[in-house]
């Protein structure tokens, strides 16, 4: 059985400073961490939150 993704914001910042943020669907906090290292080896995640979704929205 497949764990339900997720949408997670990942703040993380380059060797130069500069802060990103970037949504991802994930499994867990540290499958979303997994998946920004794995393309930026070399930045540091500054924090990971949860997309909070209005549920009367996604029904319409």
């Amino acid at each position: 059985m497949e764990k339900k993704q997720i949408e997670y914001t990942v703040e993380y910042m380059d060797q130069n400073g500069v802060v990103y943020f970037e949504n991802v669907k994930a499994s867990g906090l540290s499958d979303a961490k997994r998946q920004i290292r794995q393309r930026f080896a070399d930045v540091t995640i500054r924090a990971v939150t949860v997309v909070p979704h209005d549920q009367e929205h996604e029904q319409a």
